[in-house]
């Protein structure tokens, strides 16, 4: 099986988060200090796929993978996140 693509791995992670922690994702990720900064029309009401293409479209692949890593973890979502580094690492 080819390994996933750093977009499908962020699909993925997305889609395993609950409905609540989709939204701590998404307001943790618009409560960013670091730039580039994210846009609230960006991501209020995106669905999941849609909040990856403004990852990566905002970051780069790498430095999507990174923020969300970092997201991740301000949640407690720790297992999520180290799932997400393996998958593209």
């Amino acid at each position: 099986m080819p390994p996933k693509t750093i977009k499908m791995a962020l699909v993925d992670m997305m889609e395993d988060l609950s409905s609540q922690n989709f939204e701590r994702f998404c307001h943790d990720l618009l409560d960013r200090r670091e730039e580039p900064q994210v846009r609230r029309n960006r991501v209020e009401g995106r669905s999941r796929l849609e909040v990856v293409s403004v990852l990566v479209s905002t970051f780069t692949e790498p430095v999507a993978v990174q923020v969300s890593v970092e997201i991740l973890r301000q949640i407690s979502l720790n297992e999520e996140a180290e799932r997400l580094v393996r998958m593209t690492t």
